[in-house]
Formats: structure tokens, C-alpha cells, sequence
């Protein structure tokens, strides 16, 4: 009987993200009712309180969840690995776990990433990327004088090619594999952008 209603409450709240996503297609959070929720979900309000206080605390949770799970894959990165796999023309495995994650919320994200979705929600990504790859560098290399160029200015834009690169693969419809973007993170990270564009040979 437990497993019947654990299914039936599962089964509950994907009507009720559901709906709030095809409601967020149409406008912003802020404008959706729990109203508007139930009858997508074709549920009563109060069904929508036995799981939700109200539709922030039901967005909240959502992007907390989605965050974690990409948050504990994000974390293992190994940028020697990564340089390993770059030359062996090879995906970076944990970056191909990354882009399946990814490819599997990426409706959620889309939307969340888009003009109706939240800005603070992006900059929580982009932060915890620069924040991953700040550390693990630093890790790496902890001799400022021996760096070419100011650490920050190396960390900001690895940072923001990383994102942007996930960016474009979401909004572009996601036409290459995760494997495929496994290799051409990959390649960018390694090589940079004028050995990947083929102006010059690795």
C-alpha cells in the first residue's frame, strides 16, 4: 500500500512540474498561481499543499534538486584527466556525465535559463563553476609567478566558456551527443581557441 501511494505522489508532483513548465513557457514565475498549477496538473488545490507551500517554495525546490545532482558531478572534475583525454582525441568521461545530466533537465533548464526563467539561478551556476575551476587550478598551479597571465583573468574566462559552451548546446537544441560535447570541451580546454579553430597544429 505504501509503494502504491509513494508512486501516486511521484506521479503527482511530475503533473505538477509539468504544468508549471508549460505555464513558464507562457509567462513569468511570479505571475503563476497555484490556481494555474492545478488546473494544468487537472488537480485540486489541495493537493498541490500536501507537497508545495506555495509556487516559490515548489520552484525553489526544483532548482535546489536539479543544482545538487549537477553540483556532485561538477565536482569530480580532473582538469589532468581532461588534458589526458584532450590528447588522445578521446571525451573526458566525467564531461560526458556532465552533458547527460544536463540532457536530462534540459527542459528545466531551458526554461530556467531563458528570458522567463531567473537570472540569480544563472549566476548561481556560473559562481559555482568559477568558484570549481578557481580551486582546482590553484590546486594545480599555486605559483602566481609562474602563470602567463593574471589567475583571474584565466579563471573568468575558462569559467565563462565552460557555461557558455552548456548555454548554446541547451538553446541550440542539444544536436550533438554528450560524447561529442565530451570531446569538444575537451579540445577547448586543452588546446584553447586558436589551435581548436585549426589556425595553427596541436
Amino acid at each position: 500500500m505504501a509503494e502504491k501511494l509513494d508512486r501516486r505522489q511521484v506521479r503527482t508532483k511530475q503533473l505538477l512540474h509539468k504544468a508549471l513548465m508549460e505555464l513558464m513557457r507562457e509567462k513569468k514565475a511570479d505571475g503563476i498561481t497555484v490556481t494555474d498549477i492545478a488546473n494544468r496538473a487537472s488537480i485540486n488545490r489541495g493537493t498541490f499543499y500536501l507537497h508545495y507551500r506555495d509556487v516559490p517554495d515548489m520552484l525553489e525546490q526544483m532548482k535546489d534538486d536539479v543544482f545538487e545532482q549537477i553540483k556532485v558531478i561538477v565536482t569530480q572534475l580532473d582538469f589532468n584527466e581532461l588534458s589526458q583525454c584532450a590528447e588522445k582525441d578521446e571525451p573526458y568521461p566525467l564531461s560526458v556525465r556532465i552533458f547527460e545530466e544536463f540532457s536530462r533537465h534540459a527542459e528545466f533548464l531551458t526554461i530556467m535559463f531563458g528570458t522567463n526563467g531567473d537570472l540569480s539561478y544563472v549566476n548561481r551556476y556560473k559562481n559555482f563553476l568559477t568558484e570549481q575551476i578557481y580551486d582546482k587550478f590553484t590546486y594545480l598551479q599555486p605559483q602566481e609567478e609562474k602563470m602567463h597571465i593574471p589567475r583571474d583573468y584565466l579563471i573568468a574566462y575558462i569559467s565563462s566558456a565552460n557555461f557558455g559552451i552548456l548555454l548554446h548546446w541547451l538553446e541550440s537544441g542539444m544536436k550533438q551527443t554528450p560524447q561529442q560535447m565530451g570531446m569538444i570541451m575537451a579540445q577547448i580546454i586543452t588546446y584553447g581557441p586558436i589551435i581548436s579553430s585549426g589556425l595553427r597544429g596541436k
